[in-house]
């Protein structure tokens, strides 16, 4: 379990207009939804960017310190400026330290497939993430899959995922999460057709360095 502390305020005032005026101070503006009810915070951007860049991809507990009040959390949602990519807004969503909860969980493919390796085979994956039920204190930053010995037209399913305690799969478990297909004829003429490219570019450079001697020599 990864559990990260964020220090955040209070928000007085809400609306649009309030919250265009918080960005330009370097807060964003955040709501926690939960059992406590609704509360309307501010987290400066800092704060917030260190927080992401240490959450990463894994599934992580937020510890929302607001004055002497600490609430676990879950980060819910996020609203970005399309053209900054800057956070506008963030949305927490309140976890109970003593109660099972449902969360979704990165999927880590470990490996290369020997159908890709071995026969020609392209991976496809068809699940990023998995939904799970635990208790807080159980939950994964991640589930890791092996996925070496998966040959064309093997297929990974949810009920084949590793089992881990604490842990309930709420994905149904006949579920395909990744596989290892064939290439289609059309698949195979394009990646033909880019070796053949490859190992004419060489060529054509060493033309062109011949030409270039020719024209000094010429010179």
């Amino acid at each position: 379990m990864k559990k990260i502390r964020l220090v955040v305020e209070k928000r007085e005032l809400c609306g649009s207009s309030a919250s265009g005026r918080l960005r330009k101070t370097g807060s964003i503006p955040a709501v926690i939804y939960g059992p406590s009810g609704v509360k309307h915070l501010q987290v400066l951007k800092p704060d917030f960017r260190k927080m992401m860049l240490e959450k990463g991809e894994s599934a992580a507990l937020i510890e929302l310190a607001c004055g002497s009040d600490v609430i676990l959390s879950m980060m819910q949602a996020s609203q970005r400026n399309p053209r900054t990519d800057d956070y506008l807004h963030v949305d927490f969503k309140e976890i109970d330290p003593s109660k099972p909860m449902v969360a979704s969980v990165p999927l880590r493919f470990l490996g290369t497939p020997a159908g890709v390796k071995d026969e020609g085979g392209i991976l496809d994956i068809a699940r990023h993430t998995i939904l799970v039920s635990c208790l807080p204190e159980n939950l994964p930053e991640a589930i890791e899959i092996d996925i070496n010995a998966l040959g064309v037209g093997h297929s990974i399913h949810v009920k084949n995922l590793p089992q881990i305690k604490g842990v309930t799969y709420k994905t149904h478990a006949e579920d395909v999460v990744v596989s290892c297909v064939a290439m289609t004829e059309e698949e195979e003429e394009t990646a033909e057709a880019t070796e053949e490219t490859a190992e004419a570019a060489p060529a054509e450079g060493e033309k062109a360095e011949a030409a270039s001697a020719e024209d000094k020599k010429t010179k």
